[in-house]
């Protein structure tokens, strides 16, 4: 990964020490074999949700540390708010007719077979859709992840790539 969409960040330069500890926070779950799947579904037009992942994850990890809130829990968090292996886009069966209030519970049941994870890092999985999933976070980190998803996800919709092909498959 070299880029964040909207930053001016290059993670390949290794002077830049918040770009270093969020690798180094971040990297077992986004280097994750499981995880890497997540490249091959679109996410938002044209951002694939790996991407998408990265994207809220840097943001999010950026706000908490300014903050002096939980940014490792945040980061990683963030980064598997949307770790469900399948093409909600795709027509099937009628199960991805409720895809925006089932996903969060998918993300962290997939999360929780994956990885150790804490309360913040669960609570900020299953409670990024809301206000669609009726629950609020219970963390400030968990509002921040909520909101660099939102932000993220409009940016991504509405960035000049918007019109590439979009394409994906999964779990």
């Amino acid at each position: 990964m070299t880029h964040i969409l909207g930053s001016k960040r290059d993670f390949l330069d290794y002077t830049d020490e918040d770009a270093q500890e969020f690798l180094q926070i971040t990297s077992d779950i986004s280097e994750h074999p499981e995880f890497q799947k997540l490249k091959n579904y679109t996410h938002h037009l044209h951002t694939t949700r790996w991407q998408h992942c990265m994207n809220v994850s840097w943001y999010t990890y950026l706000w908490c540390k300014k903050l002096s809130l939980n940014y490792t829990e945040a980061a990683r968090g963030a980064l598997l708010h949307d770790y469900f292996l399948y093409d909600w886009h795709e027509h099937d069966d009628g199960t991805h007719r409720w895809h925006g209030f089932r996903h969060p519970a998918t993300a962290e049941r997939n999360a929780r077979a994956d990885f150790a994870i804490d309360d913040v890092v669960a609570n900020s999985i299953r409670t990024h859709m809301f206000p669609l999933t009726p629950v609020p976070p219970r963390h400030v980190e968990g509002w921040l992840v909520t909101a660099a998803d939102k932000i993220s996800a409009t940016a991504e919709t509405f960035s000049p790539d918007r019109f590439a092909k979009p394409h994906g498959k999964g779990r």
